[in-house]
């Protein structure tokens, strides 16, 4: 129920299919790698620990969505996406988790059995996230990740459009000086003209 309502809020934000199911694909990959590695950490899956780990779907799909979203923001190829995505989001992703590890840290000397499951819980999931969310997760982006054609071919539809213009702008501009330059010499021709009346009636009139 859990893993259906992150899809459900992913789609609604993401509004993106293949991210959305890229993203549930990786809180699985999360949550069987925290599964499995309890077993070596003596926690045994007990209502504690199930607790626990609902808590920790929201914790690890943090990790990735925001990459998600930084690759469905960013412009270019696949790789070039997925190198912005860690580029721009990818140091707050980061410190997001240092941040939680180290408020898990006090908890790691408790002698009670609820806080030592904790503890360990959110360890892991926080050492997972991120190798997920940071390294696993771009690689796939980079690989399959889904391109917006739509952008791609409107700039390309732009710029055909701006070059088949703009010849037609430089031809029709020439011709328009050509009748204005004629006119312009008219009238300077029809002012000299007058001057030379006028001159020849100063003349005469003496």
């Amino acid at each position: 129920l859990a893993m259906v309502c992150v899809f459900i809020v992913t789609l609604i934000l993401l509004a993106n299919i293949p991210i959305c199911l890229m993203v549930l694909f990786i809180v699985t990959i999360t949550l069987a790698d925290i599964i499995g590695f309890l077993h070596f950490w003596d926690i045994t899956i007990d209502i504690i620990s199930c607790i626990n780990l609902v808590l920790a779907i929201g914790l690890c799909v943090d990790y990735s969505v925001h990459i998600g979203h930084a690759f469905l923001v960013a412009k270019g190829s696949r790789r070039e996406k997925a190198v912005e995505a860690i580029a721009t989001i990818g140091p707050a992703v980061f410190n997001g988790g240092m941040t939680t590890f180290l408020a898990l840290v006090l908890l790691g000397a408790s002698t009670s059995h609820v806080f030592v499951t904790f503890f360990k819980v959110f360890v892991l999931t926080v050492l997972f996230g991120l190798f997920h969310g940071l390294v696993f997760f771009p690689t796939i982006l980079s690989l399959l990740g889904p391109i917006n054609t739509v952008d791609e071919s409107t700039c390309d539809s732009v710029g055909s459009t701006s070059t088949d213009i703009s010849p037609a702008s430089s031809g029709s501009s020439t011709p328009a000086r050509t009748p204005q330059g004629h006119i312009n010499r008219g009238l300077v021709n029809e002012g000299k003209t007058k001057e030379t009346s006028l001159e020849n009636q100063w003349v005469g009139a003496d």
